[in-house]
């Protein structure tokens, strides 16, 4: 590292730290002053407006008045989040400016010109810019990694440009530690310096580090559906959040955190990932699990979960909907606070008074219609203690109408929400069961009452290779005007009814969607001797493309032991050895049954357990089952059951390991007792 480049790269960032300190400065004061003049203002709203209601016509001026009060109220806010909104980014840089930095050519006969890459974009002067951010088209040059010769696309206009250097900065706050210039991943001194530090109970952003092929997902054009096949460490779940920024970013005259939905594992695991996007400077978007989503839609805890019940079974609602006469089984009763409104009988006579219309969406909710015109009059007669009128007029007058809203408003909700159908029994008649899943009970719902999410513009689902088919086409379903994209790695599918890959590609091009899948091939997260173990649990021609860029490290330990005494020992051992190491040790275990055995095999020596509701701790050992494993990573792993009944050479169980073995980063020990599992080769406790 040149001395003199060295010292000309501390005076720049020396220069550029103190005009972030000046802009800190100016924007809380400007921030103050705001809210001076807000409180002033409001204080003359408080002290001046008339509240006066006497007559139709001072109703109208009173109105109009607080309008305009309202107005002002409005600029101030809008005002205040975007000086807000600076503050963040600033105080952000300040933490540490840039991370990188490019020289470009756009003219041969004009000088070069330098740029600065950080987590946010800031511009001097309102014009020039002092910082751009890593989502910029600009940045694409940087990302894309190709020195010389390159291009970067503005729009639908691509932009020539010749890249001239590449750097990489380590910065903490104004002081320069050193800097890289680097042209390609495999040489990338920040990515291998970032993998081998040890691993908290949060994620970290990875924008810094993104590589080329991860670039390539991140700013993908935006398609339909986008599928992502990554290998176990290739940063799929980072790639998704940077993702999620970009489109924040492109799209931020538009597009608000509502109209994101992702969908994620459990919520271990979604409080793994909370902090990523508030660290980019975006607000998270909407979080759930499938579970969440189900009890969002008022889906009843009677029905079976987590069970596929195919296309076959979800196909014959669909076709058999048409065709159900409706009975009065099928419906019941409207109720008010545990006075019946309407019978069930009643519900029935007015759907079949549209009999005109097959049994759907149009026909359930014209008779939702009818049916809330009639309660209306029916809660209104039995408010006064009369006898119920269903014919009778209701009132037009507003405030009638808030009146019924407020002591009535149970029934109407359950007309609103079609909780007067029963759709459990209308799916048992179609399918000829007793057994209807939560899947096959929300399918039915769906198409008996075209309930659907047409504000979401984008779905996200990690780990898709554990969901169903049932659960995508619900998914589909419900979110219509949505974009999607998926996640996963089909050799870490853990169940036997989830969907294939294949068949994911099939369901877009049945739905007459355009479908893309990118693969990510590179493993970052594990040592090549931990990537190569799970990658020997890959069909060849997979194998065969896995890459690593990690540094070597320990042996993977593989150990069967001839007792159990001598297991409790060397497990035990193993405990004591990881607990002495910086970062998350994880003991991930098969099931349940084998996590009680251990506990009652370590005692009071049993690290504490991770559940699904539990967060990770900061640091330290635990124990942990592989289904809220999922997505995790460990700078320490200890594999306690990896025997025969555990997991024995079939499909399932390879998918287990291979997804066990690969939340490893730096040290793995895999134990068994009396006999290891055919899967792996496994050398004797001596």
């Amino acid at each position: 590292m040149d001395r003199k480049e060295f010292e000309a790269e501390q005076a720049h960032l020396g220069l550029i730290y103190d005009k972030l300190l000046a802009m800190e400065k100016e924007l809380e004061e400007q921030i103050r002053a705001l809210d001076r003049k807000a409180q002033e203002d409001k204080n003359d709203i408080r002290d001046n407006i008339r509240f006066d209601y006497a007559d139709d016509e001072t109703t109208l001026e009173t109105r109009a008045e607080i309008e305009v009060w309202n107005r002002y109220i409005d600029t101030y806010n809008v005002e205040s989040d975007s000086l807000r909104r600076n503050m963040n980014a600033v105080r952000k840089l300040l933490e540490a400016p840039y991370f990188a930095g490019i020289r470009l050519r756009f003219d041969p006969a004009e000088p070069p010109e330098n740029y600065y890459i950080g987590r946010a974009g800031i511009t001097e002067h309102g014009a020039d810019p002092l910082i751009i951010d890593w989502r910029s088209p600009l940045a694409e040059v940087y990302y894309n990694q190709e020195t010389g010769p390159t291009r970067y696309t503005v729009g639908d206009r691509e932009i020539p440009v010749e890249l001239l250097l590449r750097r990489q900065f380590d910065l903490q706050k104004n002081r320069l530690i050193s800097f890289f210039d680097t042209g390609i991943a495999i040489e990338d001194p920040m990515l291998l310096r970032s993998l081998s530090q040890t691993h908290s109970d949060k994620m970290r952003a990875i924008t810094a580090t993104i590589q080329k092929e991860q670039n390539t997902v991140i700013r993908y054009t935006d398609v339909p559906v986008l599928l992502v096949d990554g290998i176990a460490g290739s940063g799929k779940t980072s790639v998704l959040l940077q993702r999620i920024a970009y489109l924040f970013y492109r799209k931020r005259k538009d597009l608000r955190p509502d109209q994101v939905c992702l969908m994620t594992l459990n919520p271990v695991f979604r409080d793994y990932i909370d902090e990523v996007l508030p660290d980019l400077g975006e607000t998270n978007p909407l979080t759930i699990t499938w579970t969440e989503f189900l009890t969002m839609l008022h889906v009843p805890d009677a029905q079976t979960d987590f069970e596929d019940p195919g296309s076959d079974r979800l196909e014959r609602i669909r076709k058999g909907l048409p065709l159900c006469k409706p009975e009065a089984a099928d419906f019941f009763p409207i109720t008010q606070k545990n006075k019946v409104v309407m019978t069930a009988g009643e519900v029935l006579a007015i759907v079949n008074e549209y009999r005109r219309f097959p049994l759907g969406a149009r026909r359930i909710r014209i008779s939702a219609d009818e049916l809330e015109y009639r309660a209306k009059n029916r809660v209104r007669s039995l408010a006064e203690d009369a006898e119920p009128d269903t014919d009778a007029e209701v009132p037009s007058d507003p405030a009638e109408e808030r009146r019924l809203e407020n002591d009535f408003g149970g029934a109407l909700r359950n007309i609103r929400n079609y909780a007067w159908i029963n759709v459990r029994h209308i799916a048992q008649r179609i399918l000829g069961t007793e057994h209807i899943t939560k899947a096959e009970w929300l399918f039915t719902m769906l198409e008996l009452t075209g309930l659907c999410d047409l504000n979401m513009r984008y779905v996200m689902i990690d780990e898709v290779q554990d969901y169903t088919y049932a659960q995508l086409e619900i998914l589909r379903m419900y979110y219509p005007n949505a974009h999607f994209m998926l996640l996963g790695d089909e050799f870490q599918s853990i169940r036997e009814d989830t969907v294939s890959f294949s068949g994911i590609e099939e369901m877009t091009r049945e739905a007459r969607k355009q479908f893309v899948s990118l693969p990510l091939m590179t493993s970052y997260r594990s040592t090549p001797e931990i990537t190569e173990l799970f990658a020997s649990l890959l069909p060849q021609e997979r194998k065969l493309a896995v890459l690593t860029v990690r540094r070597p490290g320990d042996a993977v330990t593989i150990k069967v032991c001839g007792s159990k005494k001598e297991y409790a020992g060397e497990l035990k051992k193993l405990i004591a050895q990881y607990q002495k190491k910086d970062g998350l040790t994880a003991v991930i275990c098969r099931n349940d049954e084998t996590l009680e055995e251990l506990i009652a095999i370590l005692g009071k020596e049993a690290p504490a357990v991770v559940s699904q509701h539990d967060s990770l701790p900061q640091n330290g050992i635990f124990l942990i089952k592989l289904a809220f494993a999922k997505g995790l990573e460990f700078d320490q792993v200890i594999l306690p059951d990896v025997d025969p009944e555990n997991y024995p050479d079939d499909r399932i169980s390879r998918h287990c390991l291979y997804t066990a073995i690969s939340r490893a980063t730096g040290h793995l020990a895999i134990l068994a007792e009396k006999e290891g599992s055919p899967l792996l080769t496994f050398s004797p406790l001596i």
